[in-house]
């Protein structure tokens, strides 16, 4: 476990955020720097008192309060970004700026504070379309045209990849990317401009069916919150991880028609109440295109991380369920 250090999360009020926030808290100095646009500071307010935390409320678009976070600061988590399908159909030049511009901003204050280490949350999304599974840190990425939205987030992530790359490669600087393959759990967005594991629990615990996308045929590999952090927390202790890309996930793979069902299930509800399908221009309107298959490949996070996911769906679901149970009255 990382301990005497002074570290950044950026986004650290958000969803994975606040999950290592947790973490880390206990053995270093914390400093969150978020914008509050989908963090919440109920997430992070046990730790408001604590000497070894400060929250910094602003943007990383803003170069001057970057600056004031990155201070005396070690250790830099990269979180902050604008995340979401939806918001990548309905803003993406937002998505554009922040996670490309605004990554620039932390990384140009890290080579001046001379951190040890920079660490990028990074996606699955780079894949793009490749069905080629399980993916590999190595394989290809397949996108379509530029004048789909839906592709915009894949872009600027693999565009602050490209970034790192190049800022350690001929400034020094000590980075590591992870790329987070559908991650899930307490705390995650469940309005319609989070991810599908929050957005069907709320409407299963509402009484409402599940919208299914398409055909539903769809896979994905979902990876819990815990494994998540436990895969970030020993990519910092890594000093093998230095100059390396990661795959984060789980390789139980499921279909989104499965996955649904199997909410249903674990709510009680599999008989009362039936998913419905909707067509992706009746969500996300034109121009938008799904990716059928995305299982990470975790083999080179085995080998040199000893990363290995913890828990199966079926129990990180019923985990996040309960969550939704006991909050959703105050944070839905």
């Amino acid at each position: 476990m990382i301990s005497g250090k002074n570290i950044l999360v950026t986004g650290g009020a958000g969803f994975i955020g606040s999950h290592l926030v947790d973490s880390l808290i206990e053995k270093n100095e914390v400093t969150v720097l978020d914008n509050l646009s989908s963090g919440n500071i109920q997430y992070i307010k046990d730790h408001l008192r604590k000497k070894n935390f400060k929250f910094i409320e602003g943007s990383i678009l803003d170069k001057k309060i970057v600056d004031k976070a990155t201070k005396d600061i070690n250790v830099i988590i990269h979180e902050a970004a604008v995340v979401g399908v939806k918001k990548y159909m309905d803003n993406p030049l937002k998505v554009i700026l922040t996670n490309t511009l605004g990554t620039h901003n932390v990384v140009e204050a890290a080579l001046k504070k001379h951190v040890e280490l920079f660490l990028l949350a990074s996606t699955s999304e780079v894949y793009g379309k490749n069905v080629n599974v399980p993916l590999s840190e190595d394989s290809d990425r397949i996108l379509g045209p530029t004048n789909i939205f839906r592709w915009c987030y894949s872009t600027t992530k693999a565009l602050d990849e490209h970034m790192l790359f190049a800022y350690h490669h001929q400034n020094g600087l000590p980075i590591t990317i992870l790329r987070y393959f559908n991650a899930y759990g307490p705390r995650q967005e469940s309005s319609d401009y989070g991810a599908v594991i929050p957005i069907f629990i709320k409407r299963i615990l509402s009484g409402k069916p599940p919208l299914i996308h398409g055909d539903g045929k769809q896979t994905r590999g979902f990876t819990y919150i815990t494994d998540l952090v436990s895969g970030t927390l020993l990519a910092l202790e890594k000093e093998q991880s230095i100059g390396e890309i990661f795959n984060i996930g789980n390789e139980e793979e499921i279909t989104i028609n499965g996955l649904a069902n199997l909410i249903l299930e674990l709510t009680d509800n599999l008989n009362k109440i039936k998913p419905k399908h909707t067509s992706y221009k009746e969500f996300y309107g034109d121009g938008y295109e799904d990716t059928l298959r995305r299982v990470a490949d975790i083999r080179k996070a085995r080998k040199i991380l000893n990363y290995e996911p913890k828990i199966p769906l079926k129990e990180g679901l019923k985990k996040t369920i309960e969550w939704y149970k006991a909050n959703l009255p105050i944070f839905g």
